[in-house]
């Protein structure tokens, strides 16, 4: 693989002679996904970036999908504004790609994904991103990596108002308030999106006869998009005891934009999450018990081919896990075990009516924490069946290891390595979808690699964090989609022939100098990725680039504040994407500018800050995915309010 030198690792040798004292706070966020338990974003095995709510606001992120957009290596496959936004990470799909919310799988199960354009940034209160195998630690479909939300917790009484305003129709705002009595907290946050999506795009497939060439401009049709989203927690914690019970309800409503044809398709997403988790404490071990449960809709309507179609999916899950901490010399051993059960069922009009099953699993894995080197193995079992006689019965046997080791004399260096086997499980709709569909799928497995440095380094008011990585993969029995003629006519069925390898790197380097309210600050992440069609030797896809993933990936971001103002700058870079499977078509590389000025006001009691942002500053006239075109050059103007 031909991959450049990134001029992050640059920084890294720069920065080793910078400085040898490393302060407490230059360990980096905390994150729970890398290990099950918490640890530092630093003292983690492998890559992991944590977006907090400063990242956020910094980018004026609306949905879960600007955020990972802006600020993280996560590839967003986006079918034009308002439309679907799926999750990519290290060459891998939307369904390769685990997401969770507060540590329990919420993507739909018939479609193997969740549509993170339909999650509002105000309902979540950190977003971390886990890159590589997560496996051995969550199950099925951590392939490519492991993306967690954080949902906010009831620590202090607050409130937030935010009120949002932009081109092409866009209104909405959302708001947040949190309180505490006692050993009791209580948080409620709602949100509203509402936005017409009509800006102006040219369809290069339509003759203009006014100008006898093909090329006609105007506006989008049918790209409307209405979000509205409901958070709520109660929790309660003791010395001994902590508890909550959250749910999260989700209404969407939206146009289908369509580049040629009648534009009349329209789509609404519902779906209702509960769940709830405990922890008790008997000296050095804890109990933990969590669940969840879901129930989601989503309806299809078309009125120029007469299609008015639901599906509905259910699911249950349930998990215990107990955790033991020994003191050794010198550091500390921490071991975690459990199981956890699942059952989930769809309805669908194209689904076979056995379209449900059931999932088990148990788990081990620990935290070795000896002097300088820390120890993460994972094991996990997984077996999936359903009632089907002639379907199989589906297990995966997980095992990982990383490594973190702290060199001698260098305090602010840290050495990472892991591996692990990562799976997916077929979908319902790779299984049960009518007709295609196949009960007897085997799922998806993998071994992925990765190694890497992080170096964190603090000299005064300056703060400096790097880190690099480099990894590979190997995917087999890869489930792909093709068409073919069977004997009750023509369709699409999915087959496990898919083999792949991927290569690539990773690198981000962040600088800050100052304080919280005299400060600049200047960071970036690049990718470069290698991933491969290893199927078939004696077809013309062989070893061409797989579909849609971008060969680089770059985000650049600027700020500086200053007495309550603040200037934001980012840049948006996206490589070539391949749309032919003979690597013979690709979509152009593409950067995007971004620009926020943004001014607080602090009066007694509460802050306010008005924020001004350019969106597409250079007015690039670009697509992720063929066909849907993305917004030109835009303003947006936020107004928050926040209690003090």
């Amino acid at each position: 693989m031909r991959v450049r030198a990134l001029p992050v690792l640059v920084l890294i040798g720069l920065a080793t002679s910078a400085s040898a004292q490393t302060a407490s706070d230059t360990l980096g966020a905390v994150t729970v996904t890398a290990a099950r338990v918490a640890v530092t974003t630093v003292e983690a095995p492998a890559r992991v970036t944590v977006l907090d709510r400063d990242a956020m606001d910094a980018v004026g992120a609306s949905t879960v999908a600007d955020v990972l957009e802006a600020r993280s290596a996560v590839f967003l496959k986006r079918y034009g504004s308002g439309g679907l936004a799926s999750l990519g990470l290290r060459g891998t799909g939307a369904a390769q790609t685990l997401v969770l919310l507060d540590g329990h799988r919420i993507a739909d199960p018939q479609l193997g994904q969740l549509d993170v354009s339909l999650l509002p940034v105000g309902l979540v209160e950190t977003v971390e991103v886990a890159h590589g195998p997560g496996s051995a630690l969550h199950g099925t479909d951590g392939i490519g990596g492991v993306i967690q939300l954080r949902t906010p917790f009831a620590s202090a009484t607050q409130a937030r108002l935010d009120l949002r305003s932009g081109a092409w129709g866009e209104r909405s705002g959302g708001g947040m308030l949190s309180g505490r009595a006692g050993d009791f907290g209580v948080v409620v946050a709602l949100d509203r999106d509402l936005a017409d999506g009509d800006y102006l795009y040219t369809d290069s497939t339509r003759f203009d006869p006014d100008t006898q060439t093909f090329g006609v401009t105007g506006p989008r049709q049918n790209a409307d998009v209405r979000r509205d989203a409901l958070f709520a927690r109660v929790s309660r914690a003791d010395e001994r005891h902590e508890g909550s019970v959250g749910v999260w309800a989700s209404d969407a409503e939206r146009g289908l934009f369509a580049f040629s044809g009648p534009a009349v398709a329209r789509q609404r997403d519902q779906a209702i999450r509960l769940w709830t988790d405990h922890a008790i404490r008997f000296g050095t071990t804890t109990l933990q018990l969590g669940g969840l449960a879901q129930r989601s809709s989503l309806r299809y309507t078309n009125p120029s081919i007469a299609v008015d179609d639901t599906g509905e999916t259910t699911g249950v899950a349930g998990r215990l896990q107990l955790d033991r901490v020994w003191a050794v010399s010198e550091g500390a051993w921490r071991l975690s075990g459990g199981a956890e059960a699942r059952t989930a069922r769809a309805e669908h009009p194209s689904l076979s009516e056995t379209a449900r099953e059931t999932a088990s699993s148990l788990f081990a894995s620990a935290v070795l924490d000896h002097r300088r080197v820390i120890v993460y193995p994972a094991l996990r079992f997984d077996r999936v069946a359903t009632p089907i006689d002639t379907a199989e019965v589906l297990t995966a046997l997980s095992p990982q290891l990383g490594l973190n080791v702290q060199p001698t004399h260098w305090n602010g260096l840290r050495l990472k390595a892991s591996a692990g086997r990562a799976f997916r499980a077929p979908t319902f709709n790779d299984r049960f979808w009518q007709p295609g569909g196949d009960p007897s799928l085997r799922p998806e497995r993998g071994w992925t690699a990765d190694m890497g440095a992080i170096l964190s380094a603090r000299a005064g008011a300056l703060t400096l964090s790097a880190e690099a990585t480099a990894f590979a993969s190997a995917l087999q029995d890869q489930i792909v989609w093709r068409p073919g003629r069977f004997p009750d006519g023509f369709y699409w069925a999915p087959q496990n022939i898919g083999q792949t390898r991927t290569r690539g790197l990773e690198a981000s380097a962040t600088l800050r100098l100052g304080r919280a309210t005299r400060f600049a600050e200047i960071g970036g992440l690049a990718t470069a990725t290698d991933a491969r069609d290893r199927t078939d030797p004696d077809a013309s896809s062989f070893d061409q680039p797989l579909l849609y993933v971008p060969e680089r990936l770059g985000r650049t971001w600027a700020a500086a504040g200053w007495r309550g103002l603040r200037l934001d700058l980012g840049a948006q870079h996206t490589g070539r994407r391949w749309t032919s499977s003979d690597g013979s078509d690709s979509l152009p590389p593409v950067t995007v500018l971004d620009a926020g000025l943004a001014g607080t006001l602090s009066l007694p009691g509460i802050a306010a800050t008005l924020t001004v942002r350019a969106e597409n500053l250079l007015d690039a006239r670009y697509a992720i995915v063929r066909q849907y075109p993305m917004p030109p050059r835009h303003l947006r103007v936020r107004l928050t309010l926040t209690t003090r």
